[in-house]
């Protein structure tokens, strides 16, 4: 039986930015301190990028809040010591802050500050202790943050690493490649002395390693801890791109140095090396787990052949309360693994060199014993390894041959394309051009220019910088086709990137056009099952999926999906975008299920076979995301939305189009959950991008403008919403086919809007054109259909033609039914409309039964605590409440019944929104009513004292001239809530007017009664009353268990029988 391996990460992460050290001096009297003390920090100026003094509190913080990666070491002179309080506030806020040292001259005030904070590491009267102390901060930070990978997997395959090792070990592969001329290594200087450029002692030793370099071995550079060192060992530390292409000179000649001395020693002979560091407890934690495991450093790899040198670097690393101390001993045999390494007694800047033995980037070791030396120190066993992942091995071959290029230069540039750092690759595409534009004319330079225009036009395209990539696209092709046959492949390439550029202007004709000279090519040139082929067939099933044709689309994709499952290792990218692309079929059409299928196959490849941060994480991300808020799960759908801007935030050279696909998504979310505001600022924040990106009738501008309508409709500004819905349909005609999916979509929505201003007839007529293009796609969006029928449904029930209105509302609940969960809000929205036709109908009992499943389903749907579960609930004039209240009001057991005295206010709001809106709608009448009726509140509950002013009663209810059908609602509300006999008394005033005063006459003696006991402690339990059918059959008297009850049910029945 197979297992199958799930989803793998690094265990150990660290940041994307550059360790960056910051001292800051903090001291009133800083203008007169002497000089002496500040030169003091010089001897580690050079592992420190700034030096910050302040003689101000709130100037310091203000500096402290632009600090955002930096380590931050806080040096307080005790002249500060009365405002400790507002210090120890800023040291707990600022996480940035790693330690704080009192400098004064009193040790008595040790625990006034140190029992503060646990940042602060004490009181100092000189300051060498304090220089000592941060020197020991900052010397294990190579060995506590090194790159590593380690397995992360459920059905556990120890043989699995990070993908981040493959891509950082092609990388370096690359650069050991690259002949640096002085430029480059002049371009490597300058980029050093920028990045420490407030840093005067390190910029001197920057100019005495540019002057000296030559002098040394990279080896001695190294190990001096000169400036390019701390890059070397921040860049390969956290595996930064950027740092390490710039540097790249020094990496490759500190690797031949090593594999000099390496070639010259006797590799027969085994032994072992001991290093030191500190783990955080959670990756520490995770690592035990791993034992058995592969576990690589990506950097260059310092160990001791002493276990006593390891130890003090352990023991340095314990300082810090949030490292767990590990010492590894590990064993070398250099037979079974070719890394090279070096014994550094002769070749380091340091005569007595630790017993240093330095490995060459990439080790992989294996996990052994892992065991507890004493409190917070253990020891791990690690046994040098040539072992690998099987599938990353297969998956490194393939993509460093497609990395394969003409130069190295070539190279490093695709390889950057590949990591989505497109900026970087066009500066280094750019410099080719430059430095081999020496008027070459001949064929084999021209065709290899042209190539790189095509290169710089496929970064442009990434970036969204469609006209741009065109015009470079178009550079390349002129040449092409003056230099090579018009079948050659490098001219299907052009005309494939050409293609996709019209796709994504929005031109999809000319999209196809050239999509097919690409294909027709491919086949000419290829074998059927060709790799070549891939592309191509992907590109057009991408061009018919934006024409709404989703059936030839994925067609074309299933063509590509079936020549990469037979040539490509199971964890290739161009697998996951087949994956991909299939479930953006399937999320098209409605199919929610096999989309997130789809989408879940998608990432579990990305994330094992590209870096953490790469562009099309964010993409799939998006789309899953995408596919939560289809199904109604907005919570988890705004998860992955935020997932997708943490990535597109982080890269440099980020789409700025798929930016505005994520505003415009996390817009779409907070409209469906009613923040239309948050909506509206998402929305203008994409129009933003794309006006300023795109042409005034790209599809992708109507897109947004469509959602602005709708979000501005829901805010009821209805003039605003129609002229953005306008705009789109206006664009959308020009740019889409007649029966795309999208003009059905808009024409939905106007119905909708007309719907709202209460033009049903013109409603109407958009929704039956939008069923109508929806019927003739050859793949049907089922819930999109239904959502018309659902909308066809209220403009018949708002025209009062209820039959029809159900029709409308039944088609749609069984698409829904079969296309949605049971609890999508979508259901409860179709099923609380049938209800409310139901009731307008007089089909009382369906209208019950579906009001209560509505709500049953809201509940699944969202949860009792979510606030859109609260907002429903407390809505009083939401459609279901008044027909649960009438349910509860014929005495219908209902479990949403409102019987809870704290609920007396919602119930009185929701009886008069539904029942008397004129009095509802003018607080002052209610106010008359509430003073006539003498109703007051209190903590105790209902303070009633009833009314025994007779004629003002009369005067309300006559003036507020209510229909028989409303009163009886009115008296049975007081029934319930208020007081029996005051129901009574009121509805015989109303029926029998002629005998009003004498009946009101003989039953002064009750109201006196009920007078005398003014508080109302409980609300008396709800009848049993009867139902609607009962009511039409006065004679039939309903079984009650209270005498009472029955003498009231008698008098309300005689009444009636006195009306008729």
């Amino acid at each position: 039986m197979t297992k199958n391996t799930s989803v793998n990460k690094s265990l150990i992460n660290s940041s994307s930015i550059i360790e960056y050290y910051i001292i800051i001096w903090l001291d009133p009297n800083i203008n007169h301190t002497n000089d002496n003390t500040k030169n003091s920090f010089e001897s580690i100026q050079h592992m420190i990028n700034s030096f910050q003094t302040f003689n101000n509190i709130d100037e310091c913080s203000n500096y402290l809040k632009t600090v955002k990666n930096e380590q931050i070491f806080l040096i307080i002179v005790d002249a500060f010591d009365q405002q400790h309080v507002h210090l120890n506030n800023l040291i707990e806020e600022t996480i940035q802050i790693n330690s704080v040292f009192i400098f004064c001259n009193d040790p008595l005030k040790e625990k006034f500050w140190t029992d503060e904070s646990k940042k602060i590491k004490g009181i100092f009267t000189e300051i060498e202790p304090i220089i000592n102390a941060i020197e020991q901060n900052l010397n294990p930070s190579e060995n506590n943050h090194s790159t590593t990978s380690i397995i992360s997997t459920v059905d556990t395959n120890f043989d699995e690493l990070d993908p981040s090792y493959m891509y950082s070990k092609i990388l370096i592969e690359i650069i050991l490649k690259i002949n640096y001329d002085d430029k480059a290594k002049k371009d490597s200087f300058d980029y050093c002395r920028n990045y420490y450029a407030d840093n005067n002692t390190i910029l001197k030793a920057i100019d005495e390693f540019q002057q000296d370099y030559q002098n040394h071995s990279s080896i001695w550079w190294y190990t001096k801890e000169s400036p390019i060192y701390l890059l070397i060992k921040d860049a390969l530390m956290i595996d930064n791109i950027d740092l390490i292409v710039k540097i790249g000179f020094f990496i490759r000649d500190l690797h031949q140095d090593i594999k000099q001395i390496y070639s010259q020693i006797d590799r027969t002979v085994k032994f072992r090396v001991y290093r030191g560091q500190g783990m955080l407890d959670a990756d520490f934690d995770k690592f035990i787990q791993h034992k058995g495991g592969l576990f690589s450093f990506h950097g260059f790899l310092s160990t001791s052949t002493n276990q006593e040198t390891a130890l003090a670097f352990v023991n340095a690393a314990k300082l810090d309360d949030k490292n767990i101390g590990v010492l590894f001993e590990m064993n070398i045999d250099p037979l079974i693994c070719s890394i090279p390494f070096a014994p550094l007694d002769n070749a380091s800047y340091y005569l007595e060199a630790e017993n240093e033995v330095l490995f060459s980037t990439h080790s992989v070791f294996r996990i052994g014993e892992i065991n507890q030396i004493e409190d917070r120190l253990w020891k791990v066993n690690l046994t040098l390894t040539c072992d690998m992942d099987e599938q990353l091995k297969c998956l490194t071959y393939d993509i460093r041959n497609e990395i394969e290029s003409v130069t190295p230069w070539h190279s490093l540039a695709t390889f950057l394309y590949k990591m989505g750092k497109y900026d970087e690759a066009v500066e280094i595409f750019t410099r080719i051009i430059e430095v081999n534009n020496d008027n070459d004319n001949s064929e084999k330079f021209m065709i290899r220019l042209s190539s790189t225009y095509n290169n710089i036009g496929l970064m442009h395209d990434s970036m969204g910088k469609y006209y741009i990539a065109l015009s470079w696209y178009e550079k390349a092709l002129e040449i092409q086709q003056k230099f090579l046959p018009s079948d050659h492949p490098s001219l299907a390439t052009v005309y494939d990137n050409i293609g996709m550029i019209y796709r994504s202007l929005g031109d999809y004709t000319t999209a196809l056009s050239y999509c097919e000279k690409t294909l027709e090519i491919r086949l000419k040139s290829s074998s059927l099952d060709h790799i070549s082929l891939i592309n191509a067939y992907s590109n057009i099933g991408m061009v018919y999926e934006s024409k709404g044709d989703y059936s030839n689309a994925l067609s074309y994709y299933k063509k590509a999906y079936e020549i990469q499952k037979s040539s490509l290792p199971l964890h290739h990218p161009s697998l996951a975008l087949s994956y991909n692309n299939f479930g953006g079929i399937y999320n098209l059409t409605g199919q929610y299920s096999n989309a997130l299928l789809y989408y879940t196959k998608t990432i579990e490849i990305q994330e094992k076979s590209l870096p953490c941060n790469h562009p099309s994480l964010a993409f799939t991300y998006n789309n899953i995301a995408h596919v939560y808020q289809l199904m109604g799960k907005y919570t988890i759908s705004l998860s992955y939305y935020e997932e997708a801007l943490k990535i597109q935030d982080k890269i440099s050279s980020r789409n700025q189009l798929l930016l505005a696909t994520t505003y415009n998504n996390i817009g779409l979310v907070h409209r469906f959950m009613g923040n239309y505001q948050i909506a509206l600022s998402y929305f203008e924040k994409t129009v933003l991008i794309e006006e300023s990106s795109l042409k005034s009738d790209h599809p992708s501008l109507a897109l947004t403008y469509n959602n602005l309508g709708t979000v501005y409709q829901s805010m009821k500004e209805y003039s605003s919403a129609l002229t953005y819905y306008e705009k789109t349909l206006n664009i959308w005609q020009k740019s889409l086919p007649s029966n795309h999916s999208s003009l059905a979509t808009i024409h939905n929505n106007m119905g909708s809007l007309y719907d709202s201003m209460g033009d049903y007839k013109q409603a109407l007529s958009y929704y039956e054109k939008s069923v109508e293009i929806q019927q003739a796609l050859s793949f049907i969006n089922h819930v999109d259909l239904a959502s018309t029928y659902n909308n066809m449904g209220e403009a018949y029930r708002s025209m009062g033609d209820y039959p029809n209105a159900l029709s409308y509302y039944q088609k749609a609940l069984e698409i829904e039914q079969k296309y949605l969960s049971g609890s999508h809000p979508s259901l409860a929205a179709t099923i609380s409309n049938m209800a409310v036709a139901f009731e307008a109908n007089n089909q009382y009992q369906e209208a019950y039964e579906h009001a209560e499943r509505a709500v049953d389903i809201f509940y699944q749907a969202f949860g009792p605590n979510d606030s859109q579960t609260i907002n429903f609930l407390e809505e009083p004039q939401h459609p279901v409440w008044k027909i649960i209240l009438l349910k509860q009001c014929c005495g219908l057991n209902s479990k949403y019944s409102k019987s809870n005295i704290q609920e007396y206010e919602w119930f009185r709001k929701t009886f008069f929104s539904y029942f008397c809106p004129d009095l509802y709608l003018k607080q002052n009448q209610i106010m008359q009513f509430e003073h006539t009726f003498k109703i007051k509140y209190s903590p105790q509950g209902l303070c009633l004292p009833l009314i025994n002013h007779e004629l003002k009663i009369e005067l309300i209810l006559i003036s507020l001239d209510l229909g028989f059908g409303v009163l009886l609602m009115l008296l049975t509300w007081l029934f319930i809530w208020q007081d029996r006999l005051l129901y009574l008394t009121l509805l015989k005033n109303k029926l029998q007017t002629q005998k009003r005063l004498s009946i009101i006459s003989s039953n002064k003696s009750s109201i006196a009664s009920v007078i005398q006991e003014p508080i109302i402690t409980e609300i008396p339990k709800i009848p049993t009353l009867p139902t609607i059918e009962e009511l039409d059959k006065p004679k039939q008297l309903v079984t009650t268990k209270s005498s009472e009850t029955k003498r009231l049910y008698k008098a309300y029945l005689t009444a009636l029988e006195d009306e008729r």
